[in-house]
């Protein structure tokens, strides 16, 4: 179990880079965009279209590394204030409620995908193809389901320490 965990952790490391690099990208994007307009008057005419499917990117990139490292925002006033075998229960109920949605989510995006790819769909204005960015939400999907598989599953730590040999 701990070798599948740190493979699935080196997994959410590779998707956290991803993410932070979408993340600069919109950065680069909005400052170049931004001096283009302010300073030649020639915006990049698709810059609003790219950084929302950039920022769609950079959250999905986020969603299955976010899961397996048990990051995401939690309210715990009630977990924290239980006894530990019950708190652990808990624990691991949110992580099955979590790869429930994750599942079902991921198969509502794959619908949306199956269509893009079927009409070739484009962005309205600078007509970007939109398939790419779409298959991302499934795949992102499908990863944060087998993160949360791995922690329902998985030895539980207090929520403030993290799994042995994880980040």
């Amino acid at each position: 179990m701990r070798r599948l965990l740190l493979g699935a952790d080196r997994i959410a490391t590779v998707l956290s880079a991803v993410s932070a690099a979408l993340a600069t990208a919109i950065i680069v994007l909005i400052f170049v965009a931004t001096m283009m307009r302010y300073l030649i008057a020639a915006p990049i005419s698709f810059t609003e279209e790219l950084v929302g499917l950039l920022f769609t990117a950079m959250v999905f990139a986020g969603l299955p590394a976010v899961t397996m490292r048990n990051a995401h925002v939690r309210v715990t006033i009630v977990a924290d204030n239980m006894p530990r075998p019950v708190a652990e229960v808990l624990e691991r109920l949110a992580h099955f409620v979590t790869l429930l949605f994750a599942l079902w989510f991921g198969w509502l995006t794959w619908n949306y995908f199956d269509v893009t790819m079927s009409l070739d769909a484009r962005s309205a204005g600078s007509r970007l193809i939109l398939w790419p960015w779409t298959l991302v939400m499934p795949v992102s999907c499908a990863l944060a389901a087998i993160a949360a598989a791995l922690r329902t599953v998985a030895p539980i730590k207090p929520h403030h320490e993290p799994v042995e040999g994880l980040v």
